[in-house]
């Protein structure tokens, strides 16, 4: 049989008000923890690192191949380090989510303006603590949660068209009930892109832990491999594989700033 409460789950999705159905789906999500980074240094200076070394591995490697570095092997590792540095940065990922937020704020200010407009009409008819002008609720909508105000905008469209004739002498028209109507639908489409853009911002940064990690991970194991070759035989070669993990330079303050 057809679920038929799709279309609300779906709205309680995009409100941030879907309730877990069972204990063992919030024990799921308990157990996912967000990925920590094995290393200090700068994403670029993994990536930097990294190539450095493959040309290394690829000079010397007659010489590892006995001890399991084989061209196969360095060649994933070189693959490893080009996915990594494919992956998109969380400055792209953060200008996306921006843009996302600015054009659910640019309807979202249009809404309340619309709104404001049309409890302007409604209370030259009702005075604005009577209860005809409390019924479209519309008090503190425009500061009070997104969720809150799209509900309110379906409320006064709702109330405003069930009682249009009353209304109407003082100039509310069905077209302006449908134009609020409108921009409620598109500001819930745009918060839903912005929560989007959010959560693909998120993700992308678990990728790029994940990634990083595993490029990391063969980084120092190859390079522990040949600085156990050349450690008694090679200084010059033992310096090449070594790997300083430090932290990136802390961002210049600006004046006045913390």
């Amino acid at each position: 049989m057809q679920n038929v409460s799709l279309p609300w789950t779906h709205l309680r999705l995009r409100l941030g008000l879907i309730v877990y159905p069972s204990t063992p789906f919030l024990l799921l999500l308990m157990r996912q923890t967000q990925p920590v980074s094995l290393y200090n240094m700068a994403q670029s200076e993994l990536i930097k690192v990294s190539f450095d070394k493959h040309g290394y591995l690829v000079r010397d490697a007659a010489e590892l191949a006995p001890r399991g570095v084989d061209a196969k092997r360095i060649a994933a590792f070189d693959t490893l380090r080009q996915a990594y540095e494919a992956l998109p940065t969380d400055i792209e990922l953060d200008a996306a989510k921006q843009n996302a937020t600015d054009a659910k704020e640019t309807v979202k200010t249009r809404a309340i303006t619309e709104l404001q407009a049309l409890m302007g009409i409604v209370g030259t008819v009702h005075d604005v603590r009577s209860a005809s002008y409390k019924m479209f609720g519309s008090a503190g909508l425009a500061g009070g949660p997104e969720a809150d105000l799209y509900v309110g905008l379906l409320r006064v469209v709702r109330v405003g068209r069930a009682h249009l004739a009353e209304y109407a002498k003082a100039g509310l028209t069905a077209a302006m009930l449908d134009t609020l109507a409108a921009a409620a639908a598109e500001f819930l489409g745009l918060l839903g892109q912005q929560q989007d853009a959010e959560a693909a911002r998120g993700r992308a940064a678990d990728i790029r832990i994940l990634a990083g990690n595993a490029l990391y991970t063969e980084l120092i194991d190859l390079c522990g491999i040949g600085k156990a070759l050349y450690a008694t035989t090679d200084a010059r070669k033992y310096a090449d594989y070594v790997v300083t993990d430090t932290p990136p330079p802390a961002a210049p303050t600006v004046a006045g700033q913390a």
